[in-house]
Parts: C-alpha cells; structure tokens; sequence
C-alpha cells in the first residue's frame, strides 16, 4: 500500500538476502515460440561486462541448435573448473521464473541427447536446476525473486515476474506516472520469449526467407545475409534483457544493504553441495531423469532440512524475519517474570522459566522445545501455555544453559525459536531415511496385511460412543 501510495517500490528489509557472487555469469537464453526446448539466441557474460551473444537462423535445424550449445560448452566448462578450484560454487543469473524453468527444462532433454558434449552442457545445467527448488540455494537466481525478496511493488505478485516493470517501480522515472512508465517498460519481452506480434510482422518473415534461400541452394552470402538480419533482430530483445539483468544486481549490490550473517552458511553448504555434484559426475554416476522412490524420498528429507536451517538461520541474523516471526507466532518474545530454581539433589538444580508475552497467535504447545535466538544459548521445554487476559503466559523447563538462567534477570526481554541451523545433521536424517526404507511399508506394496482381531465388542450405538470420546 505504501508503495502504491508513493508510486513507488519500497524496501521490505535492511539486510542483503542472498548471496552474490563477484563472478557470476548472466545467461540470457531465447526460446522460438511454439519451441520451448529450443535456444533461439543466447546471451551469456559477467556482472559489470558485455555479454557474449550468438544467434542460430532456425533453431529447428538440429545441427544449427546443437552448434550453439557447443559455443556455450566450453564456457561454462572453464567457469565451473575455475569455481571447483577456487573452492567456491558457480552462480547463474536469469531474468524471471520462466527464463528458470526454460533452463531447467533445457537441462534436463540435453542430458538425454545422442551427442556426448550436449549431454555434458545438460549435466552442468542440471547442477543448477536441480539446486534451484531448494530453499536458500544460491545457485540459481531469477533476477524478479531476487529484487522481490527485497522490495514491495504497488502491482501484484504475477506482474512482479516482468523485470522491467519490477525495475520501473524500484528505480521510476521522474515526473512520469508510474503507471505509463509500467505500461511501457512492460511491452519489452523480459523472459525466454518473444513478443507474438514481433514474431508475426518481423522475425517469421525473415526465418522463412532464410529457409527460402536455403532451399534454393543459393550462395553462403546471400545466406549469411538472411541470417545477420536475424541476428539483428533477436539482439534488439536479448540485450535489453541481459542488460536489466545487470541492472538487477547492480540494484542488489548497492552498499544501501547491510550484511546478512546468516548468508555465509548458505554459501559455505552451497560449495560443499557443487563439489558433491561435480565429484559424482568425475566417478561416473549417471543423473536419471526420473528419480526412483528412494532417491526421491532422500531429496524430500533434504529440501525439509534445508527449510528449516534456513529458516532457523534467518531468524537468528536477519532482523526482518525475526519481526515477522514475532508477527506469525513463530518467535516467541516474551519478558522473564519469575525463574523459579528446585534443587533436584545436591550441587544440582532444575530451573523453571515463567514468560509474560503481548503476542495472542502463538504457535506453542506443551512439549515444544524452543531456543534463544540471541546470547544467551539457553533451550527451553514448554510446560504449559495460558491465556490471560492480553498477555499469554508460558511456563517451561531450561533443559540447556542453566548456568545463564541461573544468572538471568526478572524483566529481560527474550526472543526464542527453533534450534540453531545445523547443516551436517542432514547425515544422520538421510541414515534414518536409509533404513526406513529398508523395508517397504503395506502401503507401498502389493502385500495387503492381515486384519487384527477387535479385542473389544462393538459398542450398540457408535456415534454415541464416538460423541461421548469428546
């Protein structure tokens, strides 16, 4: 609302929120319409430099395509040795969602193509399509989700994935309405496609007299002709793209953004992540390209645990998420009200909290253990939740750091949260998975069980015994 009061973006946090790497690569790629594993033209360079462009003629020429994709090949070789060696991990920027999806798409047919140098540009994509669904990747960007987990627009979600229009309301163009300069900014393609009636009027013309004079046999200039004035036309829609790309992370770069601590987890856990991957494909493990039940059950676990290290991360060093926490009723922030000390035998002692918080949507049950987000490290077990009045009150026993609640003072303020991320115990959960699956559960089998015997008589009226449980 504010935004669209000011005709305006305005920032939703204070802190960077994601990682950017000095040397990441923009690739921009462009797709035929009605061809949507297809690369039309391809834009690809680093933040602060022109990109390197290449065009196909018609890219439903295979030889054509697959030429293409051998000039990007060893590109992206030498980027991913340069990363693996420097002990880092390769980072690609794309304009939206849609450009993300095209690339995963692209990813996943060329790794199943008959041409051995295709198949390796698919494996390398693969490495940042497979990465892309899981929460606090970093290696591949859409440039829209990006400047979105940043800013507030006046305009809706869907129309956020337009990087023009998204970079119109962060950066407006003064003495114009914000509308118009939307409206304008929104006839650029800013995605893997073309605009239809560019397609129509200009692009399709030219395709069909290149394939004429081809037909034709006529000379490789009459050919090259036809085919730089594709070229022509497909770098008036790719470089603008490429260029708001830059724009984007130009934005993002700006010293305006503080540091986020909690980011160097997730660059750290993102290299370690790159070097599985590449070390896999060095020892000849072959990527599916449709995971079998087990593999897909460890990478459920896997996007769980990295969900809930990201969010135990950011609650703890990005102030933004710790406000909405406290909002959602994910963080508790509450005042010390009593501390209630009971020796258990000598030289050891339990000690109780009782907590008086203002918040009423509280998402606490008994039983939950909850950590301080700040210093001290204390966990708490909740023991019981009450209501009174405007305040919720909430009793629980420190289970970690009684030396500090031993010392704590009556009216402290403390925010507390899940547990402190913990990147390596995704180990001990994958083991666990392991051996669930071990053995395959009835319902995953054709194996129906025996039915139990009931030890007990069938109640006369079931309803009424169903009721009376309540």
């Amino acid at each position: 609302m504010r935004a669209l009061q000011r005709g305006q973006a305005v920032p939703i946090v204070a802190q960077r929120q994601l990682v950017i790497q000095p040397h990441a690569r923009i690739l921009t790629l462009l797709a035929m319409a009605g061809e949507d594993t297809s690369v039309h033209a391809a834009a690809l360079g680093r933040f602060g430099y022109s990109p390197e462009i290449n065009v196909v003629a018609d890219p439903r020429r295979r030889d054509d395509q697959y030429g293409l994709l051998r000039w990007l090949l060893p590109l992206f070789e030498a980027y991913y040795a340069e990363c693996r060696a420097a002990g880092t991990f390769p980072q690609i920027w794309v304009s939206s969602s849609g450009a993300l999806g095209h690339l995963d798409t692209l990813a996943d047919r060329l790794r199943f193509t008959d041409e051995d140098d295709i198949k390796r540009l698919g494996t390398l994509w693969t490495y940042a399509g497979e990465r892309s669904p899981v929460a606090g990747q970093q290696a591949l960007i859409a440039a829209t989700k990006a400047l979105c987990a940043h800013f507030a627009t006046g305009q809706q979600e869907g129309e956020d994935e337009h990087l023009g229009s998204l970079l119109t309301w962060i950066e407006p163009p003064a003495g114009r309405d914000i509308f118009a300069a939307v409206a304008t900014a929104e006839a650029q393609p800013m995605a893997e496609k073309t605009d239809p009636r560019f397609d129509r009027t200009a692009l399709q013309p030219a395709i069909q007299d290149y394939n004429r004079a081809r037909s034709a046999g006529e000379s490789q200039a009459v050919l090259s002709f036809y085919h730089a004035r594709i070229q022509q036309l497909l770098e008036g829609v790719i470089r603008p793209i490429y260029a708001a790309t830059q724009r984007a992370m130009s934005v993002l770069t700006a010293a305006r953004w503080q540091p986020n601590p909690a980011l160097d987890a997730l660059a750290d856990q993102e290299a370690q992540e790159f070097e599985r991957f590449m070390m896999a494909r060095d020892q000849g493990y072959l990527l599916p390209y449709h995971d079998k039940p087990k593999a897909g059950a460890m990478k459920i676990v896997a996007r769980e645990r990295a969900e809930l290290n990201l969010e135990a991360g950011m609650l703890r060093h990005d102030r933004a998420a710790r406000e909405k926490g406290v909002v959602s009723g994910s963080v508790l922030r509450a005042q010390v009200v009593d501390i209630r000390q009971q020796k258990v035998r000598p030289r050891l002692f339990e000690y109780d909290f009782v907590l008086s918080s203002h918040q009423d949507g509280l998402h606490l049950r008994a039983g939950d253990e909850l950590w301080t987000l700040d210093d001290p490290k204390m966990s708490l077990r909740v023991d019981g939740v009450e209501r009174r009045g405007p305040f919720t009150w909430v009793t629980g026993r420190v289970l970690v750091g009684k030396n500090a609640a031993k010392r704590m003072s009556l009216g402290t303020t403390l925010d507390f949260g899940p547990e402190a991320p913990n990147w390596q115990a995704i180990g001990n959960e994958l083991a666990q998975m392991s051996v669930r699956l071990t053995n395959v559960p009835w319902t995953h089998s054709d194996v129906t069980p025996p039915s139990a015997p009931i030890g007990k008589p069938m109640p006369a009226d079931l309803l009424a015994a169903v009721e009376r449980l309540a």
